[in-house]
């Protein structure tokens, strides 16, 4: 299977699985700061390098935009601050550092300065570690949820709340045509983006 198919599987789980703040944050939107000269301000500069990274490992750029073109870590910098209390921003802080030196420690050097291979081998084993355990624990509430998922929950949010991505990975149409509830899904293409 395709890395981008499995994507596609991963976001249509994710999807039915996601947290209530997570789906509450993507359905708000947020038009994130698309110049040149933007600077964090949530999040601190090594965080949203880390993050850059980070993201464009689980969404890499291929014949659909990957998470640098839309400019997640801006969605998450701009987001975080208006959807979330300060205590739980400053939890997600605590645990986006603590998860930073996780993967320096296990990768033997700077998540940003591995190369692309070693990144994804990192998130890979992450990401299996974390799903285990979701697996031997199917009660765990949210709070109790390995860190990674709640940062691949924020990943997704702000990759496919994207305006590149709406256009560019869904089908696309600002003004819909009319209502036929029951049509092949060969004959669409690919899932709808709602704009």
């Amino acid at each position: 299977m395709e890395r981008r198919d499995a994507l596609k599987y991963t976001a249509v789980f994710m999807g039915l699985s996601m947290s209530g703040a997570a789906i509450s944050t993507i359905m708000a939107g947020c038009k994130v700061d698309e110049s040149d000269t933007w600077a964090p301000s949530f999040l601190a500069q090594d965080q949203a390098d880390f993050l850059n990274e980070f993201a464009e490992t689980i969404f890499p750029k291929t014949a659909t935009p990957g998470a640098k073109d839309a400019k997640v870590v801006r969605f998450i910098d701009a987001v975080r601050p208006l959807r979330y209390t300060v205590e739980d921003n400053e939890k997600f802080k605590t645990d986006l550092a603590a998860f930073m030196e996780k993967a320096k420690t296990e990768a033997g050097k700077d998540f940003t300065s591995l190369s692309p291979e070693k990144q994804l081998e990192w998130v890979k084993a992450v990401d299996n570690s974390a799903y285990e355990f979701l697996k031997a624990n199917p009660e765990a509430k949210e709070n109790e949820r390995p860190f990674y998922i709640v940062l691949k929950e924020h990943l997704a949010g702000g990759y496919f709340s994207s305006e590149i991505v709406m256009k560019e990975f869904f089908a696309f149409d600002p003004i819909p045509g009319r209502y036929d509830a029951c049509i092949p899904y060969e004959d669409v293409g690919r899932a709808w983006a709602i704009g």
